[in-house]
């Protein structure tokens, strides 16, 4: 038996006939190399349901005080890629949807790079001081309250995609 490969204009014949399984083998082996890659593509496409929560922040800028609301989760990157940002859907402890956003997977200027886990966060919402002095304290303060409450629900984010650095 012949297997044959066109390399211009010459073939490369060999003669399997001696060793009747090789063709057979080598297909094996061949199938067998290229499965041994498949759970990497996969894994880079496969969604991940990780812990997450709000964090209440209380910061200051010119204007005066500012509350600020981020969500913060950890990520492990499953791909040999720096990601930059995450794709996350939100969910309350009963698995009803909160919504979506994206988080950024960046801490001074480092990214998270391939196999690596960390923080990846968004600041969801910022509520400033000059809604106290429109307002008064006492209602300033029931929103701030209410927000935390509504936010204080989420509980864990689907990773449904990455945004890797170019």
């Amino acid at each position: 038996m012949y297997m044959g490969c066109s390399m211009g204009n010459k073939m490369l014949e060999l003669k399997t006939g001696a060793w009747p399984g090789l063709q057979k083998n080598i297909s094996w082996a061949l199938l067998v190399a290229l499965m041994a890659f498949v759970p990497f593509t996969l894994s880079a496409e496969t969604s991940d349901t990780v812990p997450c929560s709000v964090k209440l922040k209380f910061e200051a800028d010119q204007s005066g005080a500012l509350v600020v609301y981020t969500l913060s989760m950890q990520v492990k990157n499953p791909t040999m890629r720096p990601i930059e940002t995450v794709s996350a859907l939100m969910y309350d402890l009963d698995g009803g949807s909160m919504g979506n956003t994206d988080a950024a997977c960046r801490h001074n200027d480092t990214l998270l790079n391939g196999g690596d886990t960390g923080e990846c966060s968004k600041v969801l919402q910022v509520v400033n001081s000059k809604l106290m002095e429109k307002l008064g304290n006492e209602m300033w303060t029931a929103i701030v309250n209410d927000q935390m409450a509504k936010f204080d629900r989420i509980a864990s984010c689907k990773i449904v995609g990455f945004r890797y650095v170019q």
